[in-house]
């Protein structure tokens, strides 16, 4: 459970109530509320929680994985694609993240479950036009609202050919964000916009530039009802 985990990355950090409460600029008692399970924290106060306890954020969401940090990673790349007439191969990572507020950062290792979908699908109804690279992972915050929401999967189309407007999985320095971008057509500056006016865009200028990669464009959304 969620409480039990904050409880377990606090414990680790071997931080006091006190100590985290006030990294987190929240009242004791706030934090006190999330530990004993009366009140759920924000998504963007669980990546606060992660980052200051140098844990897991997808542990710490999900409870699944591990709770230390591997390596700092982007997204796997796979290329590998079985295709028929008639069905694509798409990589479904259950766990890879991508952040809709702050930046996500996933471990080192990724066990895809390989997954087929019909092509006529993906073409016609998906507007996907490369079948090679395909992938679906998992959303996590909330500032990409009401557009995409906290906990759903999209599908991705793995290239970095972005066109204004379009929607990204975008890597700055290894953490991976979900965001509208808007560029310059000159390519002196990038932004990266949030649906959900709570938060603020990431803009990045000239230099700035070389730390950020598009690992692809989103296709659809999978929403479970």
């Amino acid at each position: 459970m969620l409480e039990t985990r904050i409880i377990q990355a606090r414990n680790y950090a071997k931080l006091t109530q006190e100590d985290l409460s006030n990294s987190l600029k929240i009242g004791k008692r706030t934090l006190a509320d999330y530990e004993k399970g009366t009140s759920e924290p924000k998504a963007s106060t669980i990546v606060d929680i992660a980052e200051i306890c140098n844990i897991n954020v997808y542990w710490l969401l999900t409870g699944k994985g591990e709770m230390l940090l591997g390596e700092q990673g982007s997204l796997p790349i796979t290329t590998n694609r079985v295709e028929d007439d008639n069905s694509v191969s798409v990589n479904y990572y259950p766990d890879v993240i991508a952040a809709a507020g702050y930046g996500a950062i996933n471990e080192g290792q990724y066990v895809p479950q390989p997954m087929r979908l019909d092509r006529r699908f993906l073409e016609q109804l998906v507007n996907v036009r490369r079948f090679d690279k395909l992938d679906i992972i998992t959303v996590f915050g909330d500032s990409m609202e009401p557009y995409i929401s906290n906990g759903e999967t999209v599908l991705i189309e793995r290239h970095d050919d972005a066109k204004n407007g379009e929607t990204v999985i975008a890597n700055i320095n290894g953490s991976v964000y979900i965001k509208r971008i808007k560029m310059d057509p000159f390519k002196k500056w990038v932004k990266l916009l949030s649906e959900n006016s709570h938060y603020d865009e990431i803009e990045l200028h000239d230099d700035e530039l070389q730390y950020l990669t598009i690992v692809g464009i989103v296709r659809a959304k999978i929403r479970i009802f």
